[in-house]
C-alpha cells in the first residue's frame, strides 16, 4: 500500500517500538494516562531489544497483540500508527490511531484506519471497535464517515487533592464491608448496572469477580504482597446488593484505583453515602493520584465525586462498527 511520500506497512517490533513511543508521546501529549505513560515506558524498554523482541512476543503472544498493527512510513520513519488485535472470536479493537502533528491534514489518519479495516476483515472479524474522545471531532467525524456508530461514553475523573465532604444524602438501605463469598451477587449487579454498548470494550466475565479466595484475610494478603490495601464496600436494600465499591489503595502512593457499581433501581439515592464510605482512606493522609472510569449515565455518582474533589479528565466515547454490513466502497483508495 504505497503512496507518494510514504507508505502503509505492518509493525516491524524489531526496529518501530521507540519510534511507535515516540509517536503516541508526541500525538497524545498531556492526554496521555499514568496507564498510557506506563505503556510508552514498556514499549521504549521493549524497543532497546532490536530484533530480540521478536523472541519475548514468541515466548508471550499476548504481548504481541497489544503492538500488532499498520503504520506509516515515510523515509524510514514512522509518522503514522494503528494498532489492532482481537478481544473476542469475532470482535476486534482498534487503539493507538495517531498521526505526528507534522504529517496531519494529509490523510494519512484515514488511510490507515481503512487498511486496519480491510485486515480485520481478512482476518475474518466482524466487528471493529474502538474509543475516542469526546472533544475529538475530527476523529468521530472520521470514524462516523466510516460507519462506525456510538454506542456508549466512560468518563474517566481524576483526584488530585481530596475535598471535605459536604454531607452525603441519608441511605435508607445498609452499607457494610464486602464479603469475598458474595462475589457471585456482585457480579449479577454488573449484569443489571453496566450498560450493554460498554461491554463491547470490555466484557463482563464470572472470572474478574471471583476472588482469590473466600476467605478475607487471605484476599487482603494477596493485595498486601501486591502493595495494595483493598476497601470494598456494598450496599443492600430490601436484603439485595443494590450497589457496590472498591478502593485498590496503593500502599506507597501512586494510582489508587475505584470501582463502582449501582443498580438503575437506586440510581440518585446512594451515591453520596457510598464514595463517603469507600474514599475515606484517601485523606488519612493522601499520597499520590485517585483515578475511576464511570459510563456517562451515573450523573448522580459523577456529583457525588465531585463533592469529594475529583474531577473530569476527559470523557471516551464508544464506537463500532459491522463490517459485514458496511459499505465495502468505503474502503476502495481515496483518489
Amino acid at each position: 500500500m504505497e503512496e507518494k511520500g510514504g507508505f502503509i506497512r505492518f509493525l516491524d517490533p524489531g526496529r518501530d517500538l521507540r519510534q511507535m513511543a515516540d509517536l503516541l508521546e508526541e500525538a497524545f501529549g498531556d492526554d496521555l494516562t499514568e496507564e498510557g505513560k506506563h505503556s510508552i515506558r514498556e514499549l521504549r524498554s521493549l524497543g532497546r531489544l532490536g530484533p530480540l523482541a521478536w523472541m519475548l512476543f514468541l515466548v508471550d503472544p499476548e504481548m504481541y497483540e497489544g503492538v500488532r498493527g499498520l503504520v506509516w512510513d515515510e523515509g524510514g520513519q514512522v509518522v503514522g500508527n494503528v494498532s489492532i488485535y482481537p478481544v473476542a472470536p469475532d470482535r476486534w479493537q482498534i487503539s493507538n490511531m495517531a498521526v505526528a502533528p507534522s504529517h496531519r491534514r494529509k490523510g494519512i489518519g484515514r488511510k490507515l484506519m481503512k487498511a486496519a479495516l480491510i485486515r480485520i476483515c481478512e482476518e475474518g472479524g466482524r466487528w471493529a471497535i474502538l474509543q475516542v474522545r469526546e472533544d475529538n471531532a475530527a476523529a468521530i467525524s472520521l470514524y462516523k464517515s466510516l460507519g462506525f456508530e456510538e454506542i456508549g461514553a466512560i468518563r474517566e475523573m481524576e483526584l488530585m487533592k481530596p475535598a471535605v465532604p459536604g454531607g452525603a444524602r441519608p441511605w435508607s438501605g445498609e452499607i457494610k464491608p464486602f464479603n469475598p463469598s458474595w462475589w457471585s451477587e456482585e457480579y449479577e449487579l454488573a449484569e443489571a448496572s453496566v450498560p450493554s454498548g460498554l461491554r463491547w470494550l470490555h466484557q463482563l466475565k464470572e472470572a474478574d469477580f471471583r476472588p482469590w479466595s473466600t476467605r478475607p484475610l487471605l484476599n487482603r494478603l494477596a493485595y498486601l504482597i501486591q502493595g495494595y490495601k483493598l476497601h470494598h464496600m456494598a450496599a443492600f436494600k430490601d436484603n439485595k446488593m443494590v450497589a457496590s465499591a472498591a478502593l485498590w489503595q496503593k500502599l506507597f502512593g501512586g494510582t489508587h484505583r475505584l470501582q463502582f457499581l449501582v443498580h438503575p433501581s437506586v440510581r440518585g439515592e446512594v451515591e453520596g453515602a457510598l464514595v463517603e464510605a469507600v474514599a475515606s482512606p484517601l485523606r488519612k493522609p493522601f499520597r499520590g493520584r485517585a483515578f475511576t472510569r464511570i459510563p456517562v449515565g451515573y450523573k448522580a455518582l459523577a456529583e457525588a465525586l465531585e463533592q469529594v474533589g475529583f474531577r473530569t479528565k476527559r470523557v471516551l466515547v464508544q464506537m463500532r462498527l459491522d463490517i459485514e454490513k458496511m459499505n465495502k466502497e468505503v474502503l476502495a483508495d481515496d483518489e
